[in-house]
């Protein structure tokens, strides 16, 4: 009987025969920790993780907040933490890529006071960095960046959260920067960022969210005067409180002033009760107004006139000085009542925008009891008679006040196409009641009724 033939099966590496190119592509799909893991697998494979273009070291564990408006103080002192952190910031000395596109740093409330990030940070400007995103969430104190990164000419995003001074030296300047995200930061004070603001002679976007109620927020007058950007995105608590004497307006002595001729996209939500300077917006194309007051409205009158699509969320304190800015250009209206009684200046508004094309009523997110009154209006808004294509009523409850509202937006759209009415889903009858809506007589022979529940 002859022997068994034995056969050894020999398995070619083709992966490690890849071009170095390849190698990096294939390691910038999988995390940090993973490619650098990769170094015991051959000698072709020892070095292929230092020349990664694309850093991203994320220290939050499970346990972690990773909420951009929380800060959790958190003193652990996992073994397993520190050797982690060691390991990185090992790794960080070993990489050696000419150009850093993307470098990202979060550091949990559980990493260690002794990790040096001024080092990690100042390695990626030598290096060339294009987008660096840094986030700061340990329970020490806040953490001043190196100078060098607001002169690093190559910087084109930058991403700073919680725990970062920001203190802008007079030598800084940024001439690629188009993106910049400030998310709870410290601020040295108000003559340092305006001096900071300045030097960014290409920014384009401005994404900034702050908590008035940190006492590390020591900015009084936060001026955003910059010619270049089209995109500001402010937030301030932007929690609205649901408790009724926190309603009361008070002058907290603080200001949000804008000064942007190239802005098209605009959104503040604040409900800090700062007030706000806005100005200088000829291009403005969309607007979010969230705030909880908006006084000396008479200032930003002209500036908030020149939007051509407005989200409003209609508090007391903000519907009746909206409802006296002539809207000369607005054609998308998209109205959110919040403890108002809103119908009245809502057609004070529309008679201001004489070419709005489209009108959303969303009662989505607006507290149930909000009281209403509606009186038959003397005249008809020119808006109606002939320009609004589109109306939409969002979470209809079927009031009196809301039936009466409907029937007259639908008696005086003329030139209406398309209405659409959502009944809120736990509504009574509402079967009923949306075969009422769909019997409302309209005076647009053309428009198409959309009735859901």
């Amino acid at each position: 009987m002859a022997a068994a033939k034995i056969e050894e099966m020999v398995y070619e590496d083709r992966i490690s025969a890849l071009p170095e190119d390849l190698l990096v592509t294939i390691l910038l799909h999988v995390p940090i920790k993973d490619a650098i893991a990769t170094m015991i697998l051959s000698k072709r494979w020892r070095f292929i993780w230092t020349i990664l273009p694309k850093l991203e070291y994320d220290f939050f564990s499970d346990g972690d907040e990773d909420d951009d408006d929380k800060v959790v103080d958190n003193d652990d002192d996992d073994e397993s933490k520190k050797t982690s952190w060691c390991f990185f910031d090992k790794s960080m000395e070993l990489h050696k890529a000419p150009v850093l596109t993307t470098l990202l740093i979060k550091l949990g409330p559980g990493c260690s006071s002794d990790i040096d990030v001024r080092k990690w940070i100042a390695k990626a400007v030598d290096h060339r960095v294009v987008v660096l995103r840094f986030k700061l969430s340990c329970s020490n104190g806040p953490t001043r960046l190196p100078k060098r990164i607001y002169t690093c000419g190559t910087l084109k995003e930058l991403t700073l959260a919680h725990k970062v001074l920001l203190d802008f030296p007079s030598s800084c300047f940024l001439p690629s920067l188009v993106f910049l995200e400030l998310l709870f930061v410290v601020y040295k004070d108000d003559a340092s960022l305006d001096r900071f603001f300045s030097h960014c002679p290409v920014l384009n976007i401005l994404v900034v969210k702050r908590n008035r109620r940190n006492r590390d927020d020591n900015i009084t007058k936060f001026s955003v005067k910059i010619p270049s950007l089209e995109g500001l995105f402010y937030v301030s608590d932007e929690i609205i409180s649901s408790l009724p004497d926190e309603d009361e307006v008070v002058d907290t002595g603080k200001c949000l002033a804008i000064d942007t001729p190239a802005l098209l996209d605009l959104t503040i939500i604040d409900h800090s009760g700062d007030s706000f300077s806005i100005e200088n917006m000829p291009c403005l194309e969309f607007a979010l107004i969230n705030v909880k007051s908006f006084p000396d409205i008479d200032k930003s009158k002209t500036s908030l006139s020149a939007v051509r699509s407005l989200v409003l969320y209609m508090t007391d304190q903000v519907i009746f000085p909206f409802s006296t800015v002539k809207f000369s250009r607005l054609m998308k209206l998209r109205i959110c009542p919040h403890r108002s009684d809103w119908l009245e200046a809502l057609l004070l508004l529309l008679k201001n925008s004489p070419k709005l094309t489209e009108l959303l009523v969303d009662y989505a997110f607006t507290p149930d009891g909000i009281p209403l009154s509606w009186n038959q209006p003397n005249s008809i808004p020119g808006c109606l008679s002939s320009q609004l294509r589109f109306f939409e009523y969002r979470e209809y409850g079927g009031r009196k006040e809301e039936k009466e509202f409907v029937m007259y937006i639908l008696a005086n759209s003329k030139r209406l196409r398309k209405a659409i009415i959502s009944v809120k889903p736990d509504l009574e009858n509402k079967n009923l009641i949306i075969e009422k809506l769909r019997d409302i007589p309209r005076v647009s022979t053309f428009v198409e009724m959309i009735c859901v529940g």
